[in-house]
């Protein structure tokens, strides 16, 4: 088997030297260390602005499409809260496996509640959310998914920041043919307390694919 190459999308209020980016990409490490035919050959954790969406996706994209030049390299996206929004509309869009970590598929009434300017303390970078930024934040939004698309989402229950029953529906593996899996675990919250189990599921997910 064919390892792939991850591209990990950070949250919102975070950058490319997270916790869970930094935590992945030791594992994937490690992984190719120990393992002869390992699930990840890399795994890259960019930092991203998020002072609009557009910035975010734009640069996304950019490190996305210069993987894709490479036509050996087999591309798994992941990402974790608003990571894993950006993460299901770039796996749609490109039609690549997608893996997300709590992911904040339901973001509007998160940003209606912190409108206002801030500062991204993993980057010192400035920002403000006003309507204007949630509305061309919700064009990043799959209304119609394409099921043929295979996602796996891992979801802490207790989370008390994204909305989990939205996701959990919105993943709902409803035909034989369907490519989704998620996979839920009790308790845990927004921080996703359960990488060690997910790693599991990680590689279960692309061996399967």
């Amino acid at each position: 088997m064919q390892a792939y190459i991850g591209l990990y999308l950070h949250g919102f209020l975070s950058s490319g030297k997270s916790e869970k980016g930094q935590w992945l990409k030791a594992t994937v490490k490690q992984q190719n260390f120990d393992e002869d035919n390992p699930a990840f050959n890399e795994l890259f954790t960019p930092t991203y602005p998020i002072n609009s969406p557009k910035a975010s996706v734009h640069e996304i994209e950019s490190v996305l499409k210069k993987m894709l030049d490479d036509q050996n390299t087999k591309i798994v996206l992941l990402g974790s809260s608003m990571g894993g929004y950006y993460a299901q509309y770039l796996g749609q869009k490109y039609q690549l496996p997608y893996i997300m970590i709590n992911p904040a598929l339901n973001p509007t009434p998160i940003f209606n509640e912190n409108l206002g300017c801030h500062t991204n303390p993993a980057t010192q970078e400035d920002f403000c959310i006003d309507l204007a930024y949630i509305k061309e934040l919700q064009t990043y939004d799959v209304v119609q998914l394409n099921k043929d698309v295979p996602a796996l989402l891992l979801i802490d229950t207790d989370d008390e920041v994204i909305d989990v029953s939205f996701a959990l529906k919105r993943y709902k593996a409803d035909s034989s043919d369907c490519h989704f899996i998620t996979v839920k675990y009790s308790g845990g919250d927004h921080r996703f307390t359960h990488m060690q189990q997910a790693w599991l599921e990680i590689n279960k997910f692309l061996n399967a694919l």
